[in-house]
């Protein structure tokens, strides 16, 4: 089965002129601006973008938003006699000095995996991102790839703070954790930044931008292994991959400064599009499903359980006594095949109906499940 999916490419924009990287931030901070109500001038296209922005996200004043890069206005250059770099990102900006629009070509380094994804992918709209002081652009490429339309089995994949992800299959519950290394290697260079910050107040800044180099990198690391692992537990199984939507997981959810370190942090969107990538490569689709209320309800009778503790899940219905994120997991797989009949919490969050057509009797445990795949594209771009 042929599915159109769009893939997230990171670009890193390097060896910025002076004049470029003001102009690039200076788009930035105007963006900022006019997607928190405020007036600044911006290239006209991104100035329609930052509208959109505004009206459909209506973000926080305290948070930043990626610069949107209409895919008409901007473009991605290869040419390899070029000294500096053979990769080049064309930018549209405002140009305060010429009082209009204008365009600068960066010089960008594109990870070489990706670079024939790049040449023969259709380039969407993309955003531009900046991070500890340096330039990023988040390439949308769209793809036609071929998948399967009958599976064996379901791998349901709950992404949270304390787990960057829990995977349960169906069939039998078999359920793998994923993402302890991950917290260590944030932790350590939490704690690093702290340190340096504290003794070396003037040189802390260059000291904690290359620090965080090397978190990025490890963590990436660590993201490409735990997708690569996830996808080869279903190849191994012939399981479709359903991951828990997390979009808006930032918006209106403030738990307190030490918990929102540990949630709004958790690079969860990128290890999705890591999933995505190297399941489609391998022929395996990935489905979205809605998680809402699926860390609270029990996934044997569907009743609102209890968590007195972050990492424990009871129910007072049934008796299930269970680690609070398989328990979602199971969920999260559940709802994709329209097992429950009924909400899954009195507020009434209906269920999806499931783009994977195989009911699963109520029985205490699935098994022997054959499912086929609906022809309704699913996955996408994750948003940030």
């Amino acid at each position: 089965m042929q599915r159109n999916v769009s893939t997230t490419v990171r670009v890193k924009l390097h060896s910025l002129t002076n004049r470029k990287a003001d102009l690039l931030a200076r788009e930035y901070e105007a963006f900022q601006t006019e997607v928190h109500g405020g007036d600044a001038n911006l290239y006209s296209a991104t100035d329609q973008q930052a509208s959109k922005v505004q009206r459909q996200k209506a973000p926080n004043p305290d948070t930043e938003q990626p610069v949107v890069l209409r895919n008409d206005v901007f473009d991605v250059s290869y040419d390899e006699d070029t000294v500096l770099s053979s990769w080049w990102v064309k930018i549209p900006v405002y140009d305060p000095k010429r009082g209009r629009g204008n365009s600068i070509w960066c010089p960008a380094h594109l990870p070489q995996k990706d670079e024939q994804l790049v040449r023969e992918g259709d380039i969407r709209d993309s955003e531009l991102v900046r991070r500890d002081g340096d330039w990023y652009v988040h390439l949308v490429v769209k793809r036609s790839v071929a998948v399967q339309d009958e599976y064996d089995d379901v791998l349901a994949v709950d992404m949270g703070a304390r787990w960057v992800a829990t995977c349960a299959f169906l069939s039998d519950r078999k359920t793998t954790f994923y993402g302890e290394e991950v917290r260590r290697i944030r932790e350590h260079y939490k704690q690093l930044r702290k340190s340096i910050g504290k003794s070396k107040p003037r040189q802390g800044q260059q000291v904690v931008e290359r620090i965080g180099d090397a978190e990025a990198r490890k963590v990436d690391d660590r993201l490409h292994k735990i997708a690569r692992q996830i996808v080869e537990a279903a190849e191994e199984r012939n399981a479709i991959i359903v991951v828990g939507d997390l979009g808006g997981i930032r918006k209106d959810n403030d738990k307190g400064r030490y918990v929102n370190d540990k949630t709004h942090k958790m690079p969860f969107a990128r290890l999705l599009n890591y999933i995505e990538y190297k399941a489609h490569d391998a022929g395996i689709d990935v489905q979205l499903v809605k998680e809402y209320d699926t860390s609270k309800t029990c996934n044997r009778c569907a009743c609102e359980g209890v968590r007195e503790t972050q990492g424990r899940f009871e129910c007072p219905e049934c008796g299930l006594d269970d680690n609070a994120d398989k328990n979602g997991a199971l969920n999260i797989g559940k709802r994709a095949l329209g097992k429950f009949s009924k909400p899954l919490s009195e507020a009434g969050a209906g269920l999806a109906q499931p783009e994977t057509q195989v009911i699963v009797p109520r029985d205490d445990e699935p098994a022997n499940l054959s499912v086929s795949v609906g022809s309704t594209p699913g996955g996408g771009t994750p948003r940030r």
